[in-house]
């Protein structure tokens, strides 16, 4: 059989098929034909990746990409990064999903899903809560607009803390409503002042909740031991992610929560302008994190890969199944002395890090971008002083 493209030698880790080995990967017409040990078969392109990994392209759950927020940035910026699939949590309501779609997810090369905010305009600054005024969040709306995209729309966000006042309870209420009636998962966001223990007790198989390694109070924690609604629900299903973002991961609470067998399901960037900004945050650092505390390289590409593409209900993403599209991701460890610093500003030394190599999308190698970003505003300083302030907030 002829084959467009043939990738031979490198270490292939597919947790969607257990495959943890040397293999060649044979590709035709963007797709992957078949992964098997020595393919003896010619291709137009042979490519030689003896010494380095491969996986299918990476999944980031969740991140910011609308461009209308002060949040957003262009996602063509991750594609170097091995991100081949990104999913935008909650930055648009149902106010403006449509022009987002029009403007940015339909023009995008690389693949952009999402969650519709419960608050008419998603998140439009991080000057004032999205849900101080629970009028904002409009279940009709939002379970409207999602069944009138489900190509592209997974489910209904929502951001619990200071953005939402005293008002947590009742829209959290509003996006479950919203999700039941556009039978899809919730993403909550846990942050200072979201009572923890009462949302995860509400939460249904299959909702998702982000921050779970957020050390700024209102955690997974109460007095160094983890909450046991926490344990109740992730026995009933419910999905925890990471979302690292500029304030929303702690060494401390990971090396916690790993001390009592709590592993991330995911592992996700919350990549936005002022987390690029204070921290150059990307997905493969953020894997890197979670090597340096002890996670296998197969878990972690497990939880950036197939691991979301089932929380968000696509299977047939983070996967190199025969039929799937050849979105893939060839990186290298490199072996040194690393510093890589959590939300908290305190840093650790991490010995390996995940490098990208090259990248694929539907079968074409992919040029390394660099979007512009939009300039900071006085505002963003005050926010990040505001974060760095915060830095030294009580952890378990």
């Amino acid at each position: 059989m002829n084959y467009d493209i043939v990738l031979r030698n490198a270490h292939v880790i597919d947790p969607s098929q257990s495959i943890d080995g040397v293999c060649d990967v044979c590709i035709r017409g963007g797709r992957i034909e078949s992964i098997a040990a020595q393919v003896e078969a010619p291709a137009a392109v042979p490519v030689d990746l003896t010494g380095k990994y491969l996986s299918p392209g990476l999944v980031d759950l969740h991140g910011h990409w609308y461009e209308g927020s002060a949040f957003g940035i262009d996602p063509a910026r991750c594609l170097a990064d091995g991100v081949t699939t990104v999913v935008d949590a909650g930055t648009s309501g149902f106010i403006n999903f449509r022009e987002f779609r029009a403007h940015r997810i339909d023009r995008s090369s690389i693949r952009i899903l999402a969650f519709l905010n419960i608050a008419a305009a998603g998140i439009p600054t991080p000057l004032t809560g999205e849900l101080e005024n629970l009028r904002m969040a409009r279940p009709m709306e939002t379970a409207a607009m999602i069944q009138e995209h489900p190509d592209v729309l997974l489910g209904v966000k929502i951001r619990i803390g200071a953005m939402s006042a005293n008002n947590g309870e009742q829209a959290l209420e509003r996006a479950i409503q919203a999700a039941e009636s556009a039978a899809c998962p919730v993403m909550i966001h846990i942050s200072r002042g979201a009572q923890t223990p009462r949302i995860l007790k509400r939460l249904r198989p299959g909702d998702i909740l982000t921050h779970c390694f957020q050390g700024r109070g209102d955690g997974l924690f109460d007095n160094g031991a983890i909450l046991p609604e926490a344990l109740a629900a992730r026995n009933n299903g419910v999905v925890f992610d990471v979302g690292h973002g500029c304030g929303s991961f702690s060494w401390e609470v990971a090396r916690r929560a790993f001390e009592h067998s709590f592993y991330p399901d995911t592992i996700s960037s919350d990549l936005h302008r002022l987390s690029v900004e204070r921290f150059s945050l990307d997905l493969p650092s953020t894997m890197s994190k979670f090597l340096h505390l002890g996670m296998p390289l197969y878990d972690v590409i497990l939880k950036t890969t197939i691991a979301p593409a089932r929380a968000m209900g696509r299977a047939e993403l983070g996967t190199l199944a025969p039929g799937a599209a050849a979105d893939l991701f060839v990186f290298s460890l490199e072996e040194g002395e690393f510093p890589l610093e959590d939300t908290h500003m305190v840093k650790q030394t991490v010995r390996r890090r995940i490098h990208p190599e090259r990248v694929m999308k539907a079968g074409h190698w992919v040029e390394a971008a660099s979007p512009a970003l939009r300039p900071l505003e006085p505002c963003d300083y005050e926010i990040l002083h505001d974060l760095e302030d915060s830095a030294g907030h009580k952890q378990p």
